[in-house]
């Protein structure tokens, strides 16, 4: 997934942070069965792999 987010990085100019959620029982509790997430603050954009079509409608604005 990290891979695949440096082209979107290039195009809309944001960070990535990892969250490493081993070490916080609320996060491993809470995202445990859907890592990899990729999330913008609490919206979640997709889990497991890269969605490009689920990226590209957030940064439209069709969440």
């Amino acid at each position: 997934m990290l891979e695949g987010l440096k082209i979107w990085q290039n195009r809309f100019n944001f960070k990535v942070e990892m969250i490493d959620i081993d070490h916080d029982p609320v996060l491993t509790d809470r995202f445990s069965a859907r890592i990899p997430l990729l999330a913008a603050g609490d919206t979640e954009i997709c889990q497991y792999h890269l969605d490009e079509q689920a990226l590209s409608n957030y940064f439209e604005g069709e969440t």
